[in-house]
């Protein structure tokens, strides 16, 4: 009798991880982060997506996100002569199911209450938002604005009477009755986590709150102009009183400065490109990331790495000048998301600016 050979079945193993899987472990995608940020953390993000990729639309965004909000999470306002003339409310729904038509009736009930005894006005749009998105049933009833309304009415007792405030029974009856009848609940809507997620990722919020660094590549810098801006009077005064120190004669401005060294006149126009080279990376850092901090603490290490030689002893001014170049050119920058996108000019150019902001000076007084 023959015995058949068993057939092996070869497993097949997943791809071995990359360094940064072991050392952070695999990334979570942003739909899935979403869900595990707490509730507050939650509003932030919604008020920092209004504030940040709907901000043409209004004048103001703020989050009111706590006991006695009468059912407004943010609030978005469109103003005239410092008057609000509109505005719509972001309703944050941080639960871990779907949205249900259960999960709303009682926000519907406080947007009639408050809106019938003029507590606030009726917003132009109520969105729903909840990073597990919503059920069939909710987007059903949300696109029918008159099964949505048949439905409060019916739900009222059970859902809202008791609960829309802890003092007061909230009868639906009378006025209030007719008030909801002709209500327009066409102006309720939802946004799906995806499509909020696909506009937060354009906010400089996105990255603090989900990684991926900065994406945009950097501009080219500008040139500078011919005549001395008012953003740089500091720095290239003191530039001037260092060339002064050099050629023992006062220098007030670029034409006399060519017209007794032309070197100097070179190393001044230099300094003028690393300056608006430096402009450039702070201006990028400004449209990338929504606070100035990492710009900042940038500055604040050159200031760190510079400040002793600024503040030695040296013929003059000029030399310190260079310096305290040469030593930033060849200083350690650590621990900066911006250190990737530093070109050839930028750390002289910071120098300048820290020189803008009276921080250093090259003439000892």
């Amino acid at each position: 009798m023959q015995i058949q050979a068993e057939t092996l079945v070869e497993i097949e193993l997943p791809p071995p991880p990359n360094d940064y899987d072991v050392l952070f472990g695999v990334p979570v995608p942003p739909i899935d982060r979403l869900k595990l940020f707490s509730a507050e953390q939650f509003e932030d993000v919604i008020c920092e997506w209004v504030n940040g990729f709907l901000k043409t639309e209004y004048d103001l965004v703020y989050r009111i996100g706590a006991a006695g909000d009468k059912g407004r999470d943010v609030i978005a306002e469109i103003k005239q002569d410092n008057l609000v003339i509109q505005w719509d409310n972001y309703q944050c729904k941080h639960y871990d199911h779907q949205l249900y038509p259960s999960d709303i009736w009682l926000e519907m009930g406080k947007l009639c209450h408050y809106t019938f005894i003029n507590a606030y006005s009726i917003p132009r749009k109520y969105t729903f938002v909840s990073p597990q998105g919503v059920g069939a049933a909710f987007a059903e009833l949300i696109g029918n604005p008159e099964m949505l309304k048949e439905q409060l009415i019916n739900q009222w007792n059970d859902k809202c009477k008791n609960k829309i405030t802890k003092t007061e029974v909230i009868e639906l009856s009378g006025e209030f009755l007719d008030y909801v009848k002709n209500f327009d609940f066409s102006i309720v809507t939802f946004c799906p986590p995806q499509d909020f997620l696909e506009q937060y990722s354009a906010t400089p919020f996105f990255k603090y709150r989900f990684g991926g660094g900065l994406t945009k590549p950097r501009p080219r810098p500008e040139k500078p102009e011919q005549e001395i801006q008012l953003n740089e009077v500091k720095y290239v005064k003191k530039l001037f009183e260092a060339y002064s120190e050099q050629l023992n004669q006062t220098i007030l401005d670029s034409s006399t400065l060519s017209t007794h060294d032309i070197s100097l006149f070179s190393h001044f126009n230099r300094q003028r490109e690393y300056f608006y080279k430096a402009e450039s990376l702070r201006r990028f850092a400004r449209d990338e990331l929504p606070h100035d901090e990492p710009f900042e603490k940038l500055q604040d290490e050159v200031y760190d790495g510079i400040i002793d030689i600024v503040e030695a002893i040296h013929p003059n001014g000029y030399i310190c000048v260079l310096e305290t170049i040469k030593l930033v050119n060849n200083l350690q920058l650590t621990s900066n998301i911006l250190i990737k996108y530093l070109l050839l000019g930028d750390r002289g150019g910071i120098c300048h600016q820290l020189a803008n902001k009276d921080r250093i000076s090259w003439v000892k007084s």
